[in-house]
């Protein structure tokens, strides 16, 4: 039976800890965490299907590691070294990308989730930029021109779909670039998004309220996990005032509410 008593200590040792980080640090953190899932994932494929040659063993580490979004197509004739990045790596990728296109973007979902809370392994890079329509084609051009797999632009053009879901042909890392919407917030979280370690990030307070809301709709203990990591580890530095605005506004006063007391905040 486990001591709850103890896990507790635990955990509140774990973010005293955490708070002592800046945010680069914790960013960091969650790289080296990542990097060691995928070594350890590498080594147990190698154990297993060690006997695939070359491109069958490079086919089945990206059927395992990007599921659904396995594109069989893939060129993998790269070291399987290569593949061992992480999301922050791939980021940093990007970045020079959008700044020459001047398309403006942040980063979102766990990676910004673990630089302002609790670090954990991000297998995916989730990053939300301000283009739309045609506007799309020089982009695509360029993420092809650096070796990106991007399907469903046509889709995405047209409106079908507010989701590419692009992967580097090298690394097999994978990234979901999420068109923004028009609403007064998407302006918002633009305004307020923060350049750490060379990337842009959306803000502590627009993470906690986005992955709210996503809570109330997906009922992850994941996300609730993160939204106390940012509450615990941020604490007196998130702007509430801006917190409960919006909290208000888009109908999670409660959960907010209830996050913030069982973060100690309340």
């Amino acid at each position: 039976m486990q001591d709850v008593s103890s896990h507790t200590e635990a955990d509140r040792y774990l973010f005293e800890r955490l708070t002592q980080q800046d945010n680069c640090h914790r960013m960091a953190m969650t790289a080296k965490l990542t990097k060691g899932a995928k070594r350890l994932s590498l080594m147990g494929l190698k154990h297993r299907f060690g006997h695939f040659n070359k491109n069958e063993f490079a086919q089945k580490v990206a059927q395992a590691w990007l599921g659904s979004a396995w594109p069989i197509n893939f060129d993998l004739s790269s070291d399987p070294m290569t593949w061992i990045q992480d999301s922050l790596e791939l980021a940093l990728q990007l970045h020079p990308v959008f700044e020459r296109l001047g398309i403006k973007y942040y980063v979102t979902g766990g990676v910004a989730a673990t630089t302002y809370g609790e670090p954990r392994t991000t297998m995916d890079l989730d990053l939300v930029i301000s283009v739309s329509g045609a506007e799309l084609y020089p982009l695509v051009a360029a993420l092809e021109a650096e070796n990106f797999y991007v399907p469903g632009v046509e889709e995405a053009v047209l409106g079908q779909t507010r989701t590419l879901q692009i992967t580097h042909q090298e690394t097999i890392a994978r990234a979901d670039l999420m068109l923004a919407g028009t609403e007064n917030w998407d302006a918002v979280k633009f305004s307020r998004r923060q350049l750490i370690s060379g990337i842009y990030l959306a803000s502590p307070e627009d993470i906690i309220l986005n992955k709210l809301r996503w809570q109330e709709q997906s009922l992850s203990e994941k996300q609730w996990r993160d939204v106390l990591g940012i509450l615990k580890v941020q604490g007196a530095e998130l702007d509430f005032e801006y917190l409960t605005e919006w909290a208000s506004r888009l109908g999670i006063e409660a959960v907010l509410a209830q996050a913030k007391g069982e973060a100690g905040l309340s």
